[in-house]
């Protein structure tokens, strides 16, 4: 689970609201959900720059602009301030968060399904004070999850309102934000005390550490590419990795053994670097495995090849390596909200039936590593009869047969039950997506922005021992928050976020 970087320290504000709302919803949900079935075992990963997020708007130390115009009474709005709410309160997947509650559907139908900025203030013009309240109201109410609407019963008793919404109701749903943000890091402690979950960590403000560590790496596996400068810092990439696990254990009070790097992007270079800091696995995808048993002329065949774990690196630096199974994964990220849940479920089992069948050793490990948030909004209700659904089967043994008994299990637990039998020679130097660093670099504005960090890091290196302690700190988190890959993701023209001018 992760959140890029939003605040700026200086103002003590954050541009997006996606920590705060992300927090109501899968964060809370994930957690909920499983507690309910507490023989099902689960890795959870987080960032540390979710962590530190989710600490600082929990405090309410730091409040992001759609916040702050929510608050806002409804009867004091400014032109412009209105035409901020008719622009953003309908972010969220209107199939499932806007259309299912009458009153959300009837305003954005009111607004329009596409509106330009120039048209903002004339069409605010149409919304009357208590369709502004309305808006400001279900904009954040339409955002809590399954979990905190079972746990507390006035979010529900506010939808069924659905309309006519007062300043009081408002910021009671607020209030319950601030809540439930608070509640997320004593959830999975909870969780992982009891040894239920195991919980993971990534490099501090997600970066890509290969591109870290050398960017030229990105010849490895695209020589196309054209490069900026040279930016070298492996000692960057140790402090972004000592400093999550540092993070972590502080807020958890546990050190976490397993690591997801950033867009599961991996090289050798990295590898020696895990021990260092405790770190004893890791895990990336399939194409990963693929293309490293390829460079050391170990055709690849998956049903042998994908369902167990690796050892990789020097004897005294060696590592674990666990690949997700891509295709199972993706389906829950992109496939299972088309269908119906019974569906979704037993196609899941049918998948993992198949794999106990092919698979040709005794014992079968099969990762599943999906995004922690995002698909859960494409999901009516937020994915909960799904996963109830496919908890309890799991928890029921339908999986076991006679010869067959299966488990869910954290990957620590796995790799305990089934340790590492084979070796990776040739560790392949790609991310999980396309297998290389595309995304990231290659592009005139990505390698521009590696340009502009390798310029500011030299400056800073020259400057740091002049600069008062609290100072030159401040200075380097800000230069590892901009190493962070979510930055270059939106560069260039692989994607565009909707958000450019914020």
């Amino acid at each position: 689970m992760h959140q890029p970087y939003y605040t700026d320290p200086v103002a003590g504000s954050a541009s997006m609201p996606w920590v705060r709302l992300h927090a109501t919803k899968a964060y809370y949900d994930m957690a909920y959900g499983l507690e309910k079935y507490p023989s099902i075992k689960a890795t959870f990963n987080f960032t540390p720059s979710l962590l530190r997020q989710l600490q600082e708007v929990g405090s309410g130390t730091v409040r992001d602009l759609f916040l702050e115009h929510a608050q806002r009474p409804a009867a004091n709005l400014r032109p412009e301030e209105k035409a901020f709410l008719i622009r953003h309160f309908f972010s969220a997947n209107w199939a499932t968060m806007v259309r299912p509650y009458p009153r959300y559907h009837e305003l954005l139908v009111k607004r329009g399904v596409d509106v330009f900025d120039r048209d903002l203030e004339r069409v605010s013009r149409q919304f009357s004070t208590q369709d502004l309240l309305d808006l400001q109201t279900w904009h954040n109410l339409a955002w809590f999850g399954y979990g905190p609407v079972s746990r507390y019963p006035r979010l529900a008793a506010l939808r069924a309102k659905n309309r006519s919404f007062t300043e009081e109701d408002k910021q009671e749903v607020l209030a319950l934000q601030l809540v439930a943000v608070r509640e997320i890091v004593p959830l999975y402690r909870r969780l992982m005390e009891r040894e239920q979950i195991e919980l993971t960590t990534t490099p501090f403000f997600h970066p890509i550490l290969p591109l870290v560590i050398d960017t030229d790496f990105t010849r490895r596996a695209r020589p196309d590419l054209p490069l900026p400068s040279r930016f070298h810092a492996p000692e960057d990439a140790e402090a972004q990795l000592r400093r999550a696990v540092e993070f972590h254990t502080a807020t958890f009070g546990r050190p976490p053994v397993g690591l997801w790097p950033s867009e599961g992007s991996v090289c050798p270079e990295l590898i020696p670097m895990l021990p260092k800091v405790g770190l004893r696995w890791l895990a990336t995808d399939e194409g990963i495995l693929a293309r490293s048993l390829d460079a050391a002329q170990q055709p690849w065949e998956r049903h042998r090849d994908l369902y167990q774990p690796y050892e990789v690196g020097s004897e005294g630096q060696d590592v674990t390596m666990l690949f997700r199974d891509r295709e199972i994964s993706d389906a829950f990220g992109f496939v299972y909200h088309k269908t119906t849940p019974e569906m979704a479920t037993e196609d899941v089992l049918r998948r993992l039936r198949q794999i106990i069948t092919d698979a040709p050793q005794e014992q079968v490990t099969v990762a599943i590593v999906l995004d922690g948030e995002n698909p859960w909004e494409h999901y009516h209700e937020g994915g909960e009869q799904f996963l109830s659904l496919l908890y309890k089967a799991c928890s029921t043994g339908a999986l076991d047969g006679q010869a067959v008994r299966t488990t869910t299990a954290t990957v620590s637990e796995a790799l305990d039950a089934a340790p590492a039998t084979r070796q990776i020679s040739h560790l392949h130097s790609g991310s999980w997506i396309n297998q290389d660093y595309k995304i990231w670099i290659g592009h005139q504005e990505d390698n521009r922005g590696w340009d502009l960090i390798g310029q500011t890091r030299s400056r800073l290196a020259e400057i740091t021992a002049a600069l008062p302690l609290n100072r030159a700190q401040a200075a380097w988190d800000e230069l590892y928050a901009a190493e962070g890959s979510d930055w270059f993701w939106w560069y260039g023209d692989d994607f565009d976020s909707g958000y450019n001018d914020e």
